[in-house]
This record gives C-alpha cells, sequence and structure tokens, in this order.
C-alpha cells in the first residue's frame, strides 16, 4: 500500500531535478542573450540590442520568480538591507523548494488515493512523471503570480515616497508655507525685519495651527529665526525609516539641518 512518506520523498527528488533544471537553462538562456545582445551591439537604447536588453530583464525578472517564488516579496514587508534581502533569498530557496515538493507529494497521494486499488499499483515511472507535471506547474502559477505582484508592481529601491529625497523635499515645502507665514505676518502686522515671530504668531497662517510644527514620530524642530531671515530646520535625533517594498530603509542621524535653496 502506498504511503504519503513514499510520495513526499519522490517528490522531493523530483523537486530537486526540476531545480537543477531550471538552474542550468536559465544560466544558458542568460549567457545566450547576453552574447546576442553583445553581438548586435553594446548600446543599451535603440535598436535591436536595446529589444535583447529588454527581454533579458524580463527572462531573468520571470527566472527569478519562478525560482525564489514569493520569498524575495515577503521578505520586503521586513526591515532588511538589500544585502540581506539578497543572501536571505538565496537561503530559503531550498526551504521554498522543499515545500513545493512536499504539497505536490500530498498532492499526488491523495489523488491515488481517490483511485481503484489496481489503480494505486501504478508504475514508479509513470508516478514520477505525473509527480515532475504538479511541480512543474505550481512553479509556473506561483511564479507569474510573483512576477507581477512582486517587482514589476512595486516601486524602483530608494524611490518615491520612502526616500532621502522625498523627505528632504517634503522638509523644504513645510519651511516654505512657514517662510510664507512669517511674511503675511509682517506685512499683515506692519513688524520691523528684526522681529522674531512665535508659532502662537504663525498659527493663523497655517493649516492645523501651532500643531502644524509638531509631527508625531519626527524629532523635528522648526527654527523660525527674524522676519528677514529663512527658517530652518533641525532634527534633535536620528529619523528612522523602515523598509518599505522594494525601497531599502534609511536613517537621517541626528543633526542634519534642512535650508531653504
Amino acid at each position: 500500500m502506498n504511503s504519503p512518506k513514499r510520495f513526499v520523498l519522490e517528490s522531493l527528488r523530483q523537486a530537486r531535478s526540476v531545480l537543477l533544471l531550471l538552474l542550468f537553462f536559465g544560466v544558458l538562456i542568460w549567457l545566450l542573450m547576453y552574447g546576442s545582445a553583445s553581438w548586435f551591439g553594446m548600446g543599451r537604447h535603440g535598436g535591436i540590442s536595446d529589444v535583447f536588453y529588454r527581454v533579458e530583464a524580463l527572462t531573468v525578472v520571470f527566472a527569478a520568480s519562478a525560482l525564489c517564488g514569493p520569498v524575495p516579496t515577503l521578505l520586503t514587508y521586513l526591515d532588511v538591507s538589500n544585502q540581506q534581502l539578497l543572501i536571505f533569498s538565496g537561503v530559503l530557496i531550498i526551504p521554498y523548494w522543499g515545500i513545493l515538493g512536499t504539497i505536490a507529494g500530498f498532492l499526488r497521494w491523495t489523488l491515488c488515493a481517490r483511485t481503484s486499488e489496481q489503480g494505486q499499483i501504478a508504475s514508479s515511472k509513470r508516478n514520477k512523471k505525473y509527480t515532475r507535471w504538479i511541480i512543474e506547474i505550481m512553479v509556473v502559477v506561483i511564479g507569474a503570480i510573483f512576477f507581477w505582484w512582486g517587482p514589476l508592481v512595486r516601486p524602483p529601491v530608494n524611490s518615491g515616497r520612502y526616500s532621502t529625497g522625498w523627505v528632504g523635499n517634503s522638509v523644504i515645502n513645510n519651511l516654505r508655507q512657514i517662510d510664507a507665514a512669517k511674511n503675511e505676518l509682517a506685512l499683515e502686522k506692519k513688524l520691523p525685519p528684526d522681529y522674531v515671530p512665535t508659532e502662537a504668531d504663525l498659527a493663523p497662517y497655517l493649516i492645523g495651527g501651532t500643531n502644524y510644527f509638531y509631527r508625531p514620530g519626527r524629532s523635528l524642530r522648526f527654527v523660525l529665526n527674524p522676519i528677514k531671515m529663512p527658517p530652518y530646520a533641525i532634527l534633535d535625533s536620528d529619523w528612522r525609516f523602515r523598509r518599505r517594498g522594494l525601497s531599502e530603509g534609511f536613517v537621517l542621524t541626528n543633526g542634519t539641518v534642512f535650508r531653504l535653496p
């Protein structure tokens, strides 16, 4: 009588074979495409060379999605560096394929358990073939899902909202609003250039009033300066940003100063 353990062990062997085959053809295709692109021209823009580079990039991304499955995408939800993300993705490939093989083994065992006793005494060759098909289908489906849900829909590294450039621009925009509020206050109250406004003075001209100067989770201090001088902001402690998708986390160090350009 066939036991689940027998099917799982056979599936693990087939998963190993599919993994080695995928690695072999992945490296071979990459070498062929790289050589073809180089032969048609080294430029990365325009012409047939650009097409080869685009196809190569999509092929590499899909191969990585098929090889690693959901591992890199799930790791992007953790606060790890890009180097740690790469290392963990490589280390977790073997456990991921072990899980694939185990699931395929139980699926094959369940299918065989529903057939007649005569059907259970199938040849070992047929069992290997069906098991390999199950694993290959699982790899293609999971790879296709995370080919789209993973790298293609997530932002590139250090871009968008969670980047040092975005944070700096955001603070500078706040400084512009404070500077505009100072000028409006000076015109309305006819204040001298040496007058140093307070947060209470500027509150009517800013959205949120005095709360405008206090942001939760940010140790950012605004120095208002006299009317004739532009304001600036300074960090009183480190400002930590966790990883967001493919954008790696970063730290703005204590003492960082933001000034109007």
